[in-house]
């Protein structure tokens, strides 16, 4: 949620400088630095909303830095709001204005212009010249595998006697670079008896606004997306990251992670194929402790018989893939992907399961970098492949 000036400070006030949330934030653990940490913070915070302290440039680096993972906030015992304040603080003192953003901004908000440029992408990959114009355009470098962009129907009906309708999100990073899961999604509802919805007008969840400090911005997505949406049905989130958002600031909808919803559903006509495979899982921290539905992945998870389940060593830090964090702190970002790296590289993972786009996306650019074939796949995606889906 957003904060007013008062309800900020008295939010701040709530934080009894404890420090347990110390040894969860993945930048204190980095830097050693007090103003890196959840507890400092918020009380750069506070000084600064009571003037007592100027939004200073120093000030500014020290909010930037943070991922807004709120793993402090599982920590918390006096429930402070963490993320509200981090969110407010940002729309008040650290708007961003830049030329990159502007472009972005309209290629984020309407699907039909995301789709414009996706396409030539997927040419350009097809052709097998991506790589000449990573070298011209040393940004590109950043780029995924861009999947063949897909325009979606508005209704997928069920495949077997249907037992309920849910609606889909796309969000805008997972319709562009990740829309195998989508499908997939929609390949196991189906299956499973659920009709599903994609609803034509709906956007960008708005993190990436809200990230910048455009409340405004963020706030407008989040309207259009709640006059897209039946307020009737669920709302199904492939990536956590926008589950999260969704849930905090689109309160007048059902929001849920597709895991929790799919982990309730009947399975006792589904037909999954075993595998003789380990699956290890990343936790992303917006499912971990935005949505608090980790779980649900590995329950999913287990319905593929005779294959071994295994949380990822350190799930408990964040992969540094917090939505345009990789862009703005690549440095951290880079830091905290080492280490996930280096828990890969000592396990011998094949295949790695994670539920957001950001840290799939990061992840694997750091394992394409180091020469790693490892398979990076949303749980969905597993799945769906034991029960027949094929991309």
């Amino acid at each position: 949620m957003t904060l007013s000036l008062k309800e900020l400070t008295a939010e701040a006030d709530r934080c009894v400088a404890c420090g347990l949330c110390l040894p969860h934030c993945p930048t204190y653990r980095k830097t050693g630095s007090e103003a890196d940490s959840p507890r400092g913070r918020i009380q750069l915070i506070r000084a600064v909303s009571q003037d007592i302290l100027p939004n200073s440039a120093r000030f500014k680096e020290h909010i930037d830095l943070c991922l807004s993972c709120r793993s402090c906030e599982s920590a918390c015992p006096n429930s402070v709001s963490y993320g509200a304040l981090v969110d407010t603080t940002r729309a008040l003192y650290i708007k961003k204005k830049s030329l990159g953003l502007s472009l972005a901004k309209p290629f984020i908000r309407y699907r039909t212009l995301s789709y414009l440029a996706t396409w030539p992408l997927w040419l350009l990959s097809k052709a097998k010249l991506l790589g000449a114009l990573k070298r011209i355009v040393p940004a590109a470098k950043l780029l995924p595998t861009i999947p063949k962009p897909i325009v979606w129907k508005a209704l997928y009906p069920a495949t077997i006697p249907k037992r309920g309708a849910v609606s889909l999100f796309l969000g805008c990073a997972t319709n562009a670079f990740d829309n195998q899961t989508l499908s997939a999604s929609v390949y196991v509802l189906n299956a499973l008896g659920y009709d599903v919805h994609v609803p034509t007008a709906q956007t960008c969840c708005g993190s990436i606004a809200r990230q910048a400090g455009d409340a405004t911005e963020a706030d407008t997505l989040v309207a259009r997306n709640g006059a897209s949406f039946d307020r009737s049905m669920p709302i199904l989130s492939t990536a956590s990251g926008c589950g999260a958002v969704l849930q905090d600031y689109l309160t007048t909808h059902q929001v849920q992670d597709i895991s929790t919803f799919l982990i309730n559903c009947d399975w006792s006509a589904a037909e999954v194929a075993p595998l003789q495979q380990r699956i290890f899982v990343q936790d992303p921290c917006s499912l971990r402790n935005g949505l608090k539905a980790q779980k649900a992945v590995y329950d999913l998870l287990k319905k593929i018989p005779t294959t071994d389940i295994q949380a990822l060593p350190g799930n408990g830090q964040c992969c540094g893939g917090a939505g345009a964090y990789t862009i703005t702190q690549p440095e951290m970002a880079n830091t905290l992907r080492n280490d996930k790296l280096a828990a890969i590289q000592s396990n011998q993972v094949s295949i790695l399961a994670t539920s957001n786009i950001g840290c799939s996306i990061h992840i694997a650019k750091g394992l394409e970098n180091e020469g790693m074939d490892i398979d990076v796949l949303h749980p969905v995606q597993v799945i769906a492949k034991q029960m027949g889906f094929r991309a």
